[in-house]
């Protein structure tokens, strides 16, 4: 997929309030039909964890932890990645029911104005600082664990896109890394090599089919993400933009090279969504716009290589919450493709 112009496109991240699968998948077609994902309905990362040598989870801490000196798991982690036996890493119906429930409404019928799929993967960083030995040595300053940790995440999405290629043979994807702790490269609160952490996520984006993406939340050196091998940023646009808006040359530099920038312009906290209106989450979201271009980038390259997203999942509101920020966000794409680029957007 070497051009692509999502013109305000609309997509979220996966994990929702909603506890029926139905619901939530119903849900999130009807509000991101070009680009839906499978719906997570719970905080859990089970989903992710078959096949993955070395754990052991502490439930009772809710702490995950790995052990090395199970070498065999090891030797048959690795025989099972080196011939990518993508099938070893399925993901188990009983810790993923939205992954399997979309799947299914696929199969009946896709939207017709579908043109990828999303799938979102745990922060390669931010699981692999949460992760820890039995010293509390977290994995990512472990080269063994890190690379399992990596290998892992890549086979879970070439398996996902397998599972959705079977329904549709054609189907592009945007694969997104949720990593809300970026802020902690080169910090003097961390101990977080820049320089890792990029050779990492190109690492990861290399062996993955697809649009790659980097969502974060929170701030952090814009410009060391920018020179990465990252085709689209998902930021806080709600907070985060004028602190974006201070690399003008790595953006425009980005942009040029054929990345994108995901707009989180609506809120998921619940206090800051009663207050909102939608006017006014537009009206910011061009004032972000309007601001980048006002410091020399391309008005134009900008618009054509925007997206519209809420700016962090909506797990932590009802589910009536989030169809109100799902709606806020369909509305303000549909609303901006019609002013910039009328009736035929994104198609």
């Amino acid at each position: 997929m070497t051009e692509f112009s999502p013109r305000f496109m609309a997509t979220t991240l996966p994990t929702v309030p909603h506890r029926d699968p139905v619901k939530a998948c119903r849900s999130i077609l009807e509000s991101f039909p070009e680009a839906p994902c499978a719906p997570r309905l719970s905080l859990s990362a089970r989903m992710f964890m078959d096949g993955m040598p070395c754990l052991k989870i502490d439930a009772e801490k809710r702490q995950l932890r790995y052990d090395l000196s199970r070498e065999e798991e090891l030797q048959r982690f690795y025989e099972r990645v080196l011939s990518d036996d993508v099938d070893y890493f399925a993901i188990d119906p009983g810790h993923a029911p939205g992954f399997y429930t979309l799947l299914d409404l696929l199969k009946q019928a896709a939207p017709p104005q579908l043109r990828l799929i999303h799938i979102q993967m745990p922060g390669l960083l931010t699981w692999g600082l949460s992760m820890t030995d039995p010293s509390g040595r977290p994995a990512w300053y472990d080269r063994t664990m890190r690379e399992v940790l990596v290998n892992t995440l890549i086979m879970k999405a070439k398996w996902q896109a397998k599972k959705f290629r079977e329904v549709l043979p054609h189907v592009d994807f945007l694969v997104t890394l949720g990593e809300p702790t970026l802020g902690l490269m080169d910090s003097p609160f961390g101990s977080v090599s820049a320089e890792e952490v990029i050779q990492v996520l190109n690492e990861f984006f290399r062996q993955v089919e697809g649009l790659s993406c980097v969502h974060c939340c929170s701030n952090m050196d814009w410009g060391q993400l920018m020179r990465s091998e990252t085709r689209v940023i998902n930021f806080d646009a709600y907070q985060l933009t004028d602190k974006i808006a201070l690399y003008p040359r790595e953006i425009d530099g980005f942009l040029e090279k054929g990345g994108m920038l995901a707009w989180g312009i609506v809120p998921v906290g619940k206090e800051t969504l009663e207050s909102e209106i939608e006017d006014r989450l537009l009206e910011r979201l061009e004032e972000g716009m309007e601001l980048l271009a006002g410091r020399g980038i391309d008005k134009q390259r900008l618009l054509e290589r925007s997206w519209v997203t809420p700016c962090c999942t909506t797990a932590t509101l009802t589910p009536e919450q989030a169809e109100r920020v799902f709606q806020y966000t369909k509305n303000i794409s549909h609303r901006l493709r019609q002013k910039y680029f009328g009736a035929t957007a994104g198609f």
